[in-house]
């Protein structure tokens, strides 16, 4: 197995075998992972890795799934993980209800040997906005190659061919139509992908969407970078983590910043402690400071694991983790008047619950504040860590 650099034949170094114990745990694939040395006779030991696989797959059927930004949608499909034997994940489905989608999605980590991964996914989304009083309908096609640069360094190169139209009352007010090359590339040193103990992960993201002239449009560009640095550190020695996690991020925008690509802040991966913007918050201006195109913003969390993650006999896994946090930051227009902004920030606490196919579950009760005032508290939902 690729994951295993252990040498043959050589005394045990148990650091190495650990990391080999993390690169598995990070296939996603099993529920729970360990190592141990099996005595011989001659007094030499056999390293010995015990695998418990995760769920591969579910049956065709469907759940009620709750998303931050749409509400709860009627969720089906079919979803098979280590596709084929070779760890490739197959996804079909769609949902009705607040977001109404179809789609099928692939992706194989070494489609082109050890290091070069392939993702691709097409599909349709029809949902309303959550502040502008405008439905959407976006088809798009969506292709990425990875790739591995020794144990640190990973990046991609892709494109999305997208289709997006606003309508207002049954009316196209806005349409689009673009081709957008993306470029990303990471250092990452994390131990554990889904729950970090140790190691700095930087990442850099380029977004360039350039719109192709029809004669429902017209020829329109803007190239986004979106800059991330997380430091993660254990705080103990005990196999019930403790971890102070890290978190900078900024988003820089050129060229088109029509209404329709505003962004917010105070969703589950932005600044939390702030109910999410509706149609009447937006028009009243009241929190004009939390709408924009460029943003900075930071984060801090001390987690601790409750109940490490294993594996149940059923075979799926369970843990437990608590989570406190403080989120700040800034949001605006463009970066000049950013730099004049009174910054937001929220503070609380939370869970992570790991399950399988999607890392975990994410749920914080946040309390906002500005400028000497406290909001209500606001419960926010997410899949995976923040960062």
């Amino acid at each position: 197995m690729r994951e295993i650099q252990h040498s043959l034949n050589v005394p045990l170094d148990s650091i190495i075998a650990e990391a080999d114990r993390d690169r598995l745990d990070n296939l996603g694939t099993f529920s729970e992972v360990s190592w141990r040395v099996v005595p011989l006779e001659d007094d030499t030991g056999i390293l010995s890795f015990i695998l418990t696989e995760s769920i591969q797959k579910t049956p065709p059927g469907a759940l009620p799934v709750y998303d931050e930004k749409t509400g709860w949608s009627l969720t089906g499909g079919w979803i098979i993980q280590n596709f084929r034997g070779r760890n490739q994940t197959l996804q079909l489905g769609g949902s009705i209800g607040g977001q109404d989608t179809y789609g099928i999605n692939f992706a194989d980590p070494w489609m082109f040997g050890n290091h070069v991964s392939l993702s691709l996914g097409i599909g349709r989304s029809l949902f309303r906005h959550n502040f502008l009083d405008r439905e959407l309908d976006v088809g798009s096609f969506q292709m990425t190659f990875g790739r591995w640069f020794g144990e640190s360094i990973k990046s991609s190169l892709g494109f999305e061919l997208e289709e997006k139209s606003f309508s207002n009352d049954n009316t196209v007010s806005d349409y689009y139509y673009y081709f957008s090359p993306q470029v990303s590339i990471n250092y990452d040193t994390r131990n554990v992908y889904w729950n970090p103990g140790k190691g700095i992960l930087v990442s850099h993201y380029f977004y360039f969407m350039n719109g192709i002239e029809t004669p429902e449009t017209s020829d329109y560009t803007f190239l986004i970078w979106r800059q991330s640095y997380s430091l993660f550190f254990k705080l103990n020695q005990s196999k019930k983590k403790l971890v102070l996690a890290l978190n900078g991020t900024v988003k820089r925008k050129w060229g088109e910043k029509e209404e329709v690509w505003l962004n917010y802040f105070g969703d589950s991966y932005t600044v939390r402690g702030w109910a999410l913007p509706n149609q009447k918050l937006y028009n009243s201006q009241d929190e004009s400071f939390r709408f924009g195109h460029e943003s900075a913003y930071a984060s801090i969390e001390l987690r601790k694991d409750i109940i490490p993650k294993y594996a149940t006999k059923y075979g799926t896994e369970f843990g437990l983790s608590l989570v406190a946090f403080y989120d700040v930051g800034m949001i605006a227009e463009d970066w000049i008047n950013l730099q004049n902004m009174k910054p937001m920030s929220g503070t609380g606490f939370g869970i992570r619950i790991p399950i399988p196919m999607v890392d975990a579950i994410r749920i914080d009760l946040g309390w906002g504040y500005r400028d000497g005032e406290w909001n209500s508290p606001t419960l926010h939902w997410g899949i995976q860590q923040k960062f």
